[in-house]
């Protein structure tokens, strides 16, 4: 990141405060439209310089950065630095093919960016650290040096469908099987590259499962507050109604609601809607979750697994994003 850059007003923060809606945003597929719109090269120059404006909203602050440096900093703020080279790729092209749909103007409202092309909110956009922050916070030359490596060897290479640029989403563990877009967020049309397929053994990871013990009186408290007229008895009553294809829950039944698998993992803060439920007793209930994140797109976790059973990054990106293209920037 480049250290120009101007602070915004305070009045500019107040607008941070207005409702946006991101989630369906995001997802709209754009028209048929080619690459166009990225710079020539320079006189001289083998490559396009591309820059984009970054917004960083926990300092206030718009910077102008070059593209390939700003992608270290995602890949390294998104993925674990000990992931197989491989996997790094992969996680670079994601980064880099998010960033400049973010550029054309695909997949949502830049209108929280004040006017930059991205964010470094990964709720919204994409994560991003400094190098001097990842040294300070992992001590390790060596790890930025592998991450730098795995950007300038994928420099300019991107994601497409039908000639354009993918909205490459991903997540931290599928707990072996990704999920189907449209079983996440309520879009109207298909995405045909976000299906769900399933997977390599992703067991061995530390984001693969997490069991929680909740009483059923915590259970009704956080259901009442969402829904104060449900009717819910003494001793624990619910049960998952229905599954999606990859296995995650579609809806399940709490006393007399009856709520969607997505809805379940946020009223709970679970890590996924991949779910089992035990009983140890008629007040408590276990939860136990395989995987963590939204399940749509490309697994991390996967595609480490996947690279050290000797997969290329590009063979991990068409695994992931069905009928895909993995190709260089069109000039």
């Amino acid at each position: 990141m480049v250290k120009k850059g101007y602070r915004l007003k305070a009045e500019d923060i107040v607008l941070l405060l207005l409702p946006l809606v991101f989630l369906l945003l995001f997802l709209i597929r754009p028209q048929n439209r080619e690459i166009s719109n990225l710079p020539a090269p320079e006189e001289g120059q083998r490559e396009p310089a591309i820059t984009l404006t970054v917004y960083n909203p926990g300092e206030s602050l718009i910077v102008e950065a070059k593209l390939e440096e700003y992608i270290v900093g995602v890949v390294a703020a998104e993925m674990p630095p000990y992931f197989d080279l491989e996997a790094l790729k992969a996680q670079a092209v994601a980064a880099r093919t998010y960033a400049l749909g973010r550029v054309e103007g695909y997949y949502g409202s830049t209108a929280s960016h004040f006017g930059a092309d991205i964010c470094t909110d990964p709720g919204h956009c994409q994560a991003w650290i400094s190098k001097e922050r990842f040294i300070e916070v992992y001590g390790d030359e060596a790890d930025w040096a592998r991450i730098e490596k795995a950007v300038n060897d994928t420099r300019n290479i991107v994601i497409t469908y039908g000639d354009v640029l993918i909205n490459p989403l991903f997540h931290s563990n599928s707990g072996g099987a990704t999920e189907d877009a449209r079983e996440v967020w309520a879009i109207s049309e298909s995405v045909p590259y976000l299906k769900s397929v399933f997977g390599p053994d992703e067991s061995g990871y530390p984001d693969y499962e997490k069991i929680q013990l909740y009483s059923w009186d915590e259970i009704t408290r956080k259901v009442k507050t969402k829904y104060p007229d449900a009717k819910l008895s003494q001793n624990v009553d619910m049960e998952i109604e229905a599954y999606t294809v990859s296995g995650r829950v579609d809806f399940i039944r709490i006393g007399s609601v009856s709520m969607s698998g997505t809805e379940f993992r946020e009223l709970f803060g679970l890590r996924s809607t991949k779910i089992s439920l035990s009983f140890p007793s008629d007040k408590s209930v276990e939860i136990t979750t395989f995987g963590y994140g939204h399940g749509v797109g490309m697994s991390q976790c996967g595609a480490d697994a996947l690279a050290r059973e000797g997969y290329g990054y590009e063979d991990i990106l068409k695994f992931y994003y069905s009928g895909t293209e993995v190709e260089e920037i069109a000039q």
